[in-house]
């Protein structure tokens, strides 16, 4: 009955050929647009990566959900300020590494995905619609299977046999990815689902580096996405896509049912993959889209050159990396003019189903509730201090917890603690850190506390540091492993 299930849902995908959004090439054409309510647009987005790694579900480090007060609040100000920049649509991620959904029993199966997780995604449908914005949701990262640690409880990744275990995969299908689909539904918001960000860093066959990452075969990883692409185009009018840890990549997911192709460029990439290349020198049969490219910091291209590059060389659409991860590629606050500039003179091709006229330059962005950026080390060895911005909207006094880790292990008892005044402004604040251990990985996170000691924000690993030849140096490259290993090369967003 299963194998019969799974066939309807396959032939019936192949019979959607119109709805709220659907790329419409031949089985062998190729088109530079996607279509949304049967208009083309080309798709000038922004990743929005997430506000924590747990806006969808809670675990047992609490609940920081889409629909917590705080949290919500916190993403009202971030959508508010990314619809000011011209911005119709982000692209947010819902699973990651499975630490806050699904649910999973102790034997492995997917059971659910948890109290708190349709008020969540509800949460952020209903914002995302207040600032008429709309929906890329990026269901998995690689971590869901490369990583594998436990922390205070949580389990991070380690999934593998959940591609792996066609039982297992179909527990996650029936428990998971279909209740969740059905729930959405047809709602607008939505346009399209990348089912994992750069999975070819997990894939046997696409990644042989000892890089301490688990990988599992092409075949269980095509397995499951072509599982979920049936789900998507049978419960949702939405496109399905993949997004690829490089562009050579895209070609893995040919015949999958696809609605476009999708892959991440960086710097590193440039010398063997340059990024300024006709899309049809791909020889693929859908529109391709750019998921993350560096907004700011890139040595190559400003923010409005790769819109350019992307719009001229015929791709559907190009995602800048990001609003608000905090890396050195995120600054949104240095590019968001740039971009508004950007969309302003392209305004009909990037308005999704909008509002008539783009918004007014230049940018006013809207204080976050709190705030941490600018993070820098100072130091050797045997003496590390950190230094970082820090804010609170709300003037007051406030408790401030630093907690100093090794990144295996996470956090445990308060290394320091300030307390403080804000009003209105910012503070410049320094940490001492103490001494590091040679070839050691550190994490740094932060909680901001009432003056009852209420937690009111905590921001997760804020900075990872490491030592190497006796040097401190602020780590950007393992940030997106939990469990604090080196993983080589590779992408910020996978």
């Amino acid at each position: 009955m299963r194998q019969v299930k799974w066939l309807l849902l396959f032939l019936a995908a192949l019979l959607v050929v119109a709805g709220l959004t659907r790329a419409l090439p031949g089985p062998a054409g190729f088109s530079s647009r996607l279509t949304v309510a049967n208009q083309s647009y080309f798709l000038a987005g922004v990743n929005y990566p997430y506000k924590t790694p747990q806006d969808f579900g809670s675990d047992a480090w609490g609940y920081s959900g889409a629909a917590q007060p705080t949290t919500n609040a916190e993403i009202d100000t971030d959508f508010a300020n990314l619809a000011a920049s011209g911005v119709r649509v982000v692209k947010w991620r819902v699973f990651n590494d499975g630490r806050s959904s699904p649910q999973f029993n102790q034997d492995g199966y997917v059971v659910g995905l948890g109290d708190h997780f349709y008020s969540d995604l509800d949460a952020a449908l209903s914002i995302a619609r207040k600032h008429g914005i709309y929906l890329v949701l990026s269901l998995f990262n690689s971590g869901f299977w490369t990583t594998d640690c436990t922390q205070q409880g949580v389990h991070l990744g380690g999934h593998e046999d959940t591609l792996t275990d066609p039982s297992k995969r179909q527990a996650l299908l029936d428990n998971a990815i279909i209740p969740m689909l059905r729930h959405i539904g047809s709602n607008d918001r939505v346009l399209a689902y990348e089912i994992i960000a750069e999975p070819e860093w997990g894939i046997t066959e696409l990644n042989q580096q000892q890089d301490n990452r688990a990988k599992v075969s092409l075949a269980d990883v095509r397995a499951l996405v072509g599982e979920i692409t049936a789900a998507i185009h049978y419960y949702t009018p939405a496109l399905a896509t993949v997004e690829s840890n490089r562009a050579s990549s895209m070609e893995t997911w040919r015949g999958l049912g696809l609605d476009y192709y999708s892959f991440s460029w960086y710097d590193w990439l440039e010398p063997w993959e340059p990024l300024n290349r006709p899309a049809s020198s791909f020889h693929l049969d859908r529109p391709i889209v750019l998921g993350e490219f560096p907004s700011y910091g890139s040595s190559y291209y400003s923010l409005p050159q790769v819109y350019n590059v992307a719009l001229q060389q015929g791709y559907a659409g190009a995602f800048a990396w990001s609003y608000g991860n905090g890396d050195q590629y995120s600054h949104w606050d240095r590019v968001a003019n740039a971009y508004l500039s950007w969309v302003r003179n392209h305004w009909s091709l990037v308005d999704v189903v909008g509002p008539p006229s783009p918004p007014t330059a230049p940018v006013l962005l809207r204080p976050p509730p709190y705030l941490f950026q600018d993070v820098k080390l100072l130091g050797e060895q045997d003496g590390v201090w950190l230094q970082a911005i820090v804010g609170v909207a709300k003037p007051g006094t406030y408790h401030l917890q630093w907690f100093f880790y090794d990144a295996a292990a996470g956090p445990g008892s308060a290394s320091d603690e300030q307390t403080l005044s804000f009003a209105n402004t910012p503070l410049h604040l320094t940490v001492p850190l103490g001494s590091l251990a040679q070839n050691r990985t550190y994490k740094v996170s932060l909680g901001i506390f009432d003056q009852n000691y209420h937690l009111l924000k905590w921001f997760d690993s804020v900075a990872v540091v490491r030592v190497d030849g006796g040097v401190p140096r602020l780590q950007s490259g393992v940030v997106e492993d939990p469990c604090g290993r080196e993983t080589g090369p590779g992408a910020v967003g996978g």
